[in-house]
């Protein structure tokens, strides 16, 4: 999985996830985080890198949801629901279209269940972040 961070301002950092689906066909949807504030706990998003993605349940969004680990002084970095950056704790948001004024990302739940159903089967995924420009689709 890619996520390419292309927007930044001062209260959130847009993005764009491709993730392969079990029948290889990359998908893709649109990421809300909060701002660089030096990979703070709970207020910031996270150094750019690649990172493993495992599998946690979560008193708060439920079972199997996927973690970002391995990020250096920080723990339970989840991928949820969320459309502005206030509805993050430095965890990751997922949208299947941006607001007009790019202040969220919007249909959370609908991009949620999609990526979640399209990686249903998987028990570990490698995430790899960068700063960057979009650019076409095949990430094979």
């Amino acid at each position: 999985m890619n996520l390419i961070r292309f927007a930044y301002f001062e209260d959130r950092v847009l993005g764009r996830l491709h993730y392969k689906q079990e029948s290889g066909i990359w998908s893709s949807c649109w990421t809300i985080e909060r701002p660089w504030l030096e990979n703070k706990p709970n207020v910031s998003c996270i150094p750019k890198g690649t990172y493993k993605m495992i599998r946690v349940n979560s008193p708060k969004f439920g079972y199997n949801m996927w973690e970002i680990a391995g990020v250096q002084g920080r723990s339970h970095i989840l991928i949820h629901i969320a459309n502005t950056a206030k509805d993050i704790l430095g965890c990751v948001g997922l949208g299947s279209g941006l607001y007009g004024d790019l202040a969220g990302v919007a249909n959370s739940r609908k991009a949620i269940t999609a990526f979640y159903k399209a990686t249903e089967n998987m028990a570990d995924a490698e995430l790899t972040i960068m700063h960057g420009a979009l650019m076409g689709t095949n990430y094979n």
